[in-house]
């Protein structure tokens, strides 16, 4: 889906750190309150307003003009500058009586110049709204003068003002109107001369609208941007660029020739001022670091890190260039490994030799009296002969030296956790629990990543959670059921518990020291479970409960959450998302508040049905019938405010409608009834838009849902359209028939050709196929086949299962680029092609293989997978409960068992309640998608029984 994925960890992460107290909150707006009280008032009276919000301070005249666009003006600064840019910057705007917002608190000033900051928008501390073009020249000239020296990063996405000049500027939105894109969020449009809406880019580099003109037009004009035209890049008048391994805020990272002798190196850039602290640290000094230890390092340990060639300076970046390592980080081998062979290592003994090399890097940097910090598999090259390379070394430091320190979710241990970002650097201990945990990762795949228990004053040890992965992993993992002792011995909570590194190599050199090692673990874990009481729960960890048990605890907590967290009185959002779901549709099924009223409404249904929740648990009928009363209402009064009625199942307004017809049914309200049947009609049933999530293939779902519920005949007739016009979309190809977006659509999607649930093939076919079982039209069911036969030309099929590329160009270019999700592999369609073969008479054997062997990539990403639906656990186990419902194979049933263990083995505790988390790991979010709603709809069924949920099988469900 157009929304983001689950990723893997990835480098320094957030962190536990001192929240922000009454008199940081106040310090940056009382800044600019000094500066209006000392101001002489306006001869009109005029005042002005100082709203802090939650990131921006926003600072407005009395009377100010509202441009809906226009040239704004950006000052950066860093969290030691910003009180002082600050207040020079207020002084001339409000004695100019110009509108400004700022970053309220030094934190968020500090999470502006991240490395991990969005490109396109890091550095902007300041923004300035000008009245018109000649207030905006004249505020550019005055804060040029008054802010000239003061340190803060470029703004990528502007255009300096003057060469060293702190000011920046670009043509965007200043109070647009918000629309609802093609893609299921809200964007504020620019508007062009013709009065079109066009989109306000935020790029990484300065480009403004071609129509906007310049507001400087003595100046020479700013460069265009063409990869087409780009020249090549000459670094350090030595390294030549051939290409970027990856940009982000803090730099690019280059693959580059060394001129002068023709070898291959790796060129890391680290921008001036960004990543900026009190301390005054900043990425340069981090980048210096790192190659002074490489320069140690190549004197004493040279085969354990790439060779320093050189550090140097260019325009205010520091940069490095080492030697290219050849392979892959281990990370990438794992994966790579994962999707070809179903397994993390090729055999034993390269399991045994990453272990040993692991354990003998980690030793390396002990000994020169470094601790890492951040040791994780990004941080480990793999060559092609098998030798371990250690890489990004900015957060090695020595004990008690004052440092930034690094912190990858699932590899920092608690003590790590604990701190700010800049603190004394820790013991060498602290670099073994995040040994334990990458030696998991290379078993096995996995990452130790658990959310935080909240309170922490009633948080479950760490090291009791991880010790439960880790069990279960051992039931079907004979390499981490061997290593087990080791990876639970070095990630103890408290550091003085954890594995010496002598005690790893005695481990695994097999010596009777190792031996006893191995056997004092089995009966300290039996030890451990006769332990005081669970703090989740009233039973001890000697009566840990059973799989159905924790299903049952897992969808009741998960109900009372949704309860107990919707906010009904709240204008924009009936639950929390987080910052990209928060740009969504509120009332979508994907971020918005359709997934949580269906859920509710499903689990009031069973209830009236007699299949209820646990009898000890604190839901009631009563609490569920409310709760599901006033988030159905909230939903139909907040759709009716929102523009538009776009027709996707998971970004539009089709899942709305099915929402909101389920609730009404739930609820026997005949007036919600009439709403939700009203919406339905309302929906689009063609468009240029055919997949599943944002299209019409999902309206189409909509509307037999609704006759089968209603037996409305309007509602067929109105599916039926929509499967007419899907034919006269399909695209034939000899690789086989395709429903792509077309290239001139405003979506992010634009020109995809998808064989996925979401947006391709198996969406599309899976409606298709409906449509022919519900109307009879043998034209329906001969283009459903037909995306089965695509379907099957374009699997990859191996020891690791049936997966797919996600589309047409990644096919023919035999890319290795292959998922398993629901969204775009395996998991989708596999949803498609067993409810093919069970509609064409189960004859076709391949089809069936094809599902076997999606059901064992799934199977296969137990161990790495989030628990969400759209690309995680949840949304895989469905898939295997309906295989196992259509062809009788039981193993994919228990499958689906052995999945949903892996997913209730990352639940986290937030004030009492085991929850799933989201696709993320870090948080809970009630959204469907990839949040808890689509988790507990299937644990609901897995519970109760009953069809899938968001597909509309069989005949007409009315009376």
């Amino acid at each position: 889906m157009s929304s983001p994925t689950a990723h893997s960890p990835s480098g320094p992460g957030p962190r536990r750190s001192r929240a922000e107290s009454p008199a940081d909150r106040a310090l940056l707006p009382d800044v600019v309150r000094a500066v209006i009280a000392r101001t002489p008032p306006d001869p009109a009276g005029a005042d002005w307003s100082v709203e802090p919000g939650a990131f921006w301070c926003h600072v407005v005249p009395d009377g100010a003009v509202a441009r809906a666009q226009g040239w704004k003006l950006h000052v950066p600064a860093t969290p030691l500058s910003a009180p002082l840019v600050l207040a020079r910057s207020a002084e001339v705007l409000v004695a100019r009586r110009a509108a400004f917002k700022f970053a309220g608190t030094p934190a968020k000033v500090a999470a502006l110049v991240s490395g991990r900051f969005a490109r396109g928008g890091g550095g902007k501390f300041l923004t300035v709204y000008p009245a018109d073009d000649e207030q905006f020249r004249l505020l550019a000239e005055e804060l040029h003068r008054a802010t000239e020296g003061l340190p803060g990063p470029a703004v990528l996405s502007d255009r300096r003002y003057l060469p060293g000049s702190q000011v920046f500027y670009r043509y965007g939105v200043f109070k647009g109107v918000r629309e609802l894109t093609a893609d299921g969020s809200f964007a504020a449009r620019l508007t062009d001369p013709e009065g079109r809406p066009v989109a306000d880019e935020r790029n990484a580099w300065f480009s403004p609208p071609a129509w906007a003109g310049d507001p400087f037009p003595d100046r020479p004009a700013a460069p265009a941007r063409s990869t087409a035209t780009a020249k090549p890049v000459l670094l350090g008048d030595r390294f030549l660029v051939r290409g970027a391994i990856q940009h982000s805020n803090k730099g690019g990272v280059f693959r580059a020739e060394d001129t002068r002798t023709g070898a291959q190196v790796v060129v890391k850039q680290a921008r001036p001022h960004v990543g900026a602290g009190l301390e005054g640290l900043d990425v340069r000094d981090l980048l210096r670091r790192e190659a002074a230890l490489l320069e140690r390092f190549g004197r004493e340990r040279p085969d354990r890190v790439p060779g320093l060639v050189e550090v140097f300076e260019q325009q205010g970046s520091v940069f490095l260039a080492t030697e290219a390592v050849p392979g892959a980080t281990l990370r990438r081998t794992v994966a790579e490994h994962l999707a070809r062979d179903g397994e993390a290592c090729a055999d034993d003994r390269t399991a045994a030799s990453r272990v040993r090399q692991l354990v003998d890097l980690v030793a390396t940097v002990h000994e020169l009296g470094v601790t890492l910090h951040d040791f994780n598999p990004n941080n480990v090259m793999v060559t092609p002969d098998g030798r371990l390379v250690l890489i990004d070394l900015e957060m090695a430091a020595r004990e008690g030296e004052r440092w930034t320190l690094g912190a990858t979710p699932g590899y920092t241990a608690p003590e790590l956790r604990a701190l700010d970002q800049v603190a004394p650097a820790l013991p060498p201990t602290v670099d073994l629990y995040a040994l334990g945990a990458t030696v998991l990762h290379a078993l096995s795949g996995a990452d130790p990543v658990l959310a935080e228990d909240l309170p922490r004053e009633t948080a479950r040890p760490d090291e009791r959670r991880l010790g439960e992965l880790v069990d279960l992993l051992s039931r079907d993992h004979a390499l981490v059921r061997r290593h087990a002792p080791l990876i639970l011995g070095l990630t103890r909570d408290e550091p003085g518990e954890r594995w010496s590194l002598d005690r790893a190599r005695e481990f695994l050199a097999g010596t009777p020291a190792g031996q006893e090692a191995e056997r004092t673990h089995g009966e300290r874990a039996d030890a451990d479970r006769t332990l005081a009481e669970r703090p989740d729960a009233d039973r001890s960890v000697a009566e840990r409960p059973d799989p159905a048990t924790t299903r049952a605890r897992l969808l009741h907590d998960g109900i009372a959450h949704l309860l107990a967290t919707m906010r009904p009185h709240d204008p924009e959002r009936l639950w929390a998302s987080d910052s990209f779901g928060e740009t969504c549709d509120p009332v979508a099924l994907q971020h918005g508040s359709a997934g949580g009223v269906a859920l509710l409404a499903r689990a009031l249904g069973h209830w009236d049905a007699g299949l209820g929740l646990p009898e000890t648990g604190t839901v009631t009928r009563e609490a569920l019938a409310e709760g599901l009363r006033s988030a159905a209402h909230w939903t139909v009064e907040r759709q009716e405010t929102l523009p538009s009625d776009p027709p996707g199942l998971h970004f539009g307004r089709s899942g709305t409608a099915w929402a909101l017809l389920d609730a009404a049914r739930a609820l026997d309200d005949a007036a919600l009834t009439d709403r939700a049947v009203a919406l339905a009609l309302g929906l689009p049933v063609r468009g240029p838009h055919p997949d599943v999530c944002h299209g019409v293939a999902g309206s189409g779902l909509t509307q037999l849902h609704f006759w089968r519920t209603t037996g409305d005949p309007r509602f067929l007739d109105r599916a039926a359209e929509v499967a007419d016009g899907l034919l006269g979309a399909a695209r034939r190809t000899p690789e086989g028939v395709f429903w792509p977006v077309p290239e001139d659509f405003a979506s992010a999607l634009a020109g995809a050709w998808h064989y996925g649930f979401a947006h391709g093939v198996a969406g599309v076919g899976t409606f298709l196929l409906l449509a022919a079982e519900a109307t009879g039209d043998v034209r329906f069911l001969d283009a459903a086949t037909g995306a089965g036969a695509t379907l099957a030309t374009a699997a990859r099929s191996g020891p690791a299962g049936a997966l797919w590329p996600v589309d047409r160009a990644r096919h023919l270019s035999d890319s290795p680029e292959l998922a398993r999700h629901w969204c775009s592999g395996s998991s989708g369609v596999g949803t498609f092609l067993v409810r093919l073969w069970a509609a064409t008479g189960a004859s076709d054997q391949r089809v069936l293989d094809l599902v076997d062997g999606a059901a064992r990539a799934v199977r296969a990403g137990r161990v790495t997978d989030s628990p969400a639906t759209c690309h995680g656990l949840a949304g895989n186990a469905e898939f295997l409960l309906d295989a196992a419902d259509r062809t009788g194979d039981e193993r994919h049933r228990a499958a689906a068992e052995l999945l949903v263990e892996h997913l209730a083995a990352q639940a986290v505790l937030r004030d009492g309640r085991l929850l799933v988390p989201d696709e993320n790991r870090r948080t809970v979010l009630a959204e469907y998608a990839t949040g808890l709603a689509g988790s507990l709809s299937l644990l609901l069924r897995m519970r109760c029984g009953g069809p899938r949920a968001w597909l509309p099988e069989g005949g007409p469900a009315h009376p």
